[in-house]
């Protein structure tokens, strides 16, 4: 698969196992992504809210083909479908 013109938006947090796991299928399809970090007490929080309508993380963005979506299982299976060779 090509890879994305633009790279990923990652709203994602330390500690959270979720995010975690986002973050390696993204390292290990070497993807180009940018990581808003959204713990508790982050301002970034409401820009999720914004683009969301929630504060639950992860939660990618795909510019290159409008996708949004949250669920750690769900994102990591449309990053593979989505970009895996």
């Amino acid at each position: 698969a090509a890879p994305p013109a633009e790279p990923l938006v990652l709203y994602s947090y330390d500690g959270n196992q979720f995010c975690r796991l986002v973050r390696e299928v993204l390292a290990e399809l070497d993807l180009p992504y940018r990581l808003r970090s959204t713990g508790k007490g982050s301002p970034r929080r409401q820009e999720l809210l914004e683009v969301a309508g929630a504060t639950t993380a992860p939660y990618l963005v795909d510019p290159n083909t409008g996708v949004s979506m949250g669920e750690s299982a769900d994102i990591c299976a449309y990053l593979l479908r989505t970009y895996a060779d």
